[in-house]
């Protein structure tokens, strides 16, 4: 019951799905960093996805299909495994704690710490599905906040000697519908799921590396259907949120004003994004060619920035206790419209300066080895996800039992017994009885 053997020879595939467009990376990781030796970029001919969910699996199946294809043209080579991560609007989190109190005092192993996470997460499933009776709700992720050595904060277990040890962490959760198509679609392309996270997770492993995590940081990785939040202090991840809003909306108020459908639209956005100063020439769906100046664009558009902006800002005060945050870094392809930052900056109350788009800055540990591509935010995500490999190999994987689909964490020691206890099969039919 292994989920998949490790990614051959040591190369690691990711795929970022998102809304707009699916980005794929394939590359491996030494102790210098990341090197990306493969990358290929496709936009979904229509919209197969909102707001970070799949809504035609076949459709975003064979766009998956076609960066797969074009990444085994560039590498000579066959891809089976992949690495993805998850989004949506209905994006939950809990907080979780789990203590384990040992026989007699013993020094902690990894698998001890992996042990205790599972049961914070375990607890953390149950509290969301008992809270949801109509949504069935599955994790795609989880982060560790704080461990506890006989009772005193610790930042690492293993290797110390303890009578108690616990965890508190934060479990993220997504509708079953939604994990569900993401597992579909890849399927449909011809691929296996080698580990699943979440998109802010990925994107946070790259953007705020550990070193930065004692300050009190907030990363927003703006998408085309949602703006995924993550924050850090004291040296943790401390929350996870998300608002559905993001780059669409933007598109979509361009496409009404000016007569477009909505990939001209989305085309429009990016010109006047990245030519501030400059016009952009279009044909309406009358055929008639237009020529705008992208001042007038990104005014058109200021409304919808500003609500983005302030539902943004409003939401990671709540999750920060109240507070704005210290800073924040912006990746993602939506957060390059014109404004979005100083507008962010504007609701936290924090200087302009303090909220940026992060791209080659926080990609230098990262070597790109192809042509035709330069570090920028919109990679950030898609390289965090091949990185999460590395220190998250341990995932979720869905079995049936009696065509009853049941989720499991796998642990590389799952058993048949596993699966049939997870549906409630009765204990005392689980041992073998003499026939008569």
């Amino acid at each position: 019951m292994q989920n998949t053997a490790a990614i051959q020879e040591d190369l690691v595939f990711g795929l970022d799905i998102g809304t707009r467009s699916i980005v794929g990376v394939v590359g491996f990781q030494d102790r210098r960093g990341f090197h990306v030796v493969a990358m290929a970029q496709q936009e979904h001919e229509t919209r197969a996805m909102l707001d970070g969910q799949i809504h035609d699996i076949y459709k975003v199946g064979d766009t998956i299909r076609k960066v797969k294809n074009d990444l085994e043209r560039q590498l000579d080579r066959q891809l089976s495994d992949v690495c993805i991560a998850a989004a949506g609007r209905v994006l939950r989190t809990v907080n979780a704690t789990a203590e384990y109190a040992f026989e007699e005092e013993t020094r902690v192993t990894q698998e001890h710490i992996y042990s205790l996470n599972l049961l914070a997460v375990e607890k953390a499933h149950m509290q969301i599905n008992r809270e949801s009776d109509k949504i069935r709700f599955y994790c795609v992720g989880n982060t560790p906040v704080n461990y506890r050595l006989n009772g005193f904060d610790i930042t690492n277990l293993e290797g110390h000697k303890a009578d108690k040890i616990s965890v508190e962490l934060i479990a993220t959760f997504l509708p079953e519908e939604v994990v569900d198509g993401l597992y579909e679609a890849v399927g449909y392309a011809g691929l296996k799921v080698a580990s699943l996270t979440l998109e802010p997770i990925a994107a946070m492993n790259i953007a705020i590396p550990e070193q930065y995590r004692l300050l009190n940081i907030g990363l927003i990785d703006v998408g085309a259907g949602t703006s995924d939040i993550c924050l850090t202090k004291d040296g943790s991840i401390i929350a996870y949120g998300m608002i559905p809003f993001a780059g669409d909306e933007i598109t979509e108020i361009i496409a009404k004003t000016y007569l477009v459908d909505f990939n001209t639209a989305d085309k429009i956005k990016k010109l006047a994004s990245d030519n501030a100063e400059g016009t952009v020439t279009f044909a309406d769906i009358m055929g008639l060619e237009q020529t705008i100046p992208s001042a007038d664009i990104i005014k058109t558009a200021n409304q919808v920035v500003d609500t983005m902006a302030k539902d943004t800002a409003d939401k990671i005060i709540e999750l920060n206790g109240g507070k704005p945050v210290s800073a924040v870094f912006v990746v993602g392809g939506g957060g390059k419209i014109a404004g979005y930052t100083q507008k962010v900056a504007e609701y936290l109350g924090i200087q302009k300066e303090r909220v940026a788009v992060r791209g080659p800055e926080v990609l230098t540990t990262v070597e790109f080895m192809v042509d035709n591509f330069k570090k920028d935010s919109l990679y950030v995500t898609p390289v965090g996800i091949c990185t999460n490999y590395y220190t998250q190999k341990n995932n979720f994987i869905f079995v049936n039992v009696n065509n009853e689909r049941v989720k499991l964490y796998d642990n590389d020691k799952l058993t048949i017994v596993d699966a049939v206890m997870q549906v409630g099969f009765p204990n005392e039919k689980l041992f073998p009885r003499r026939g008569k």
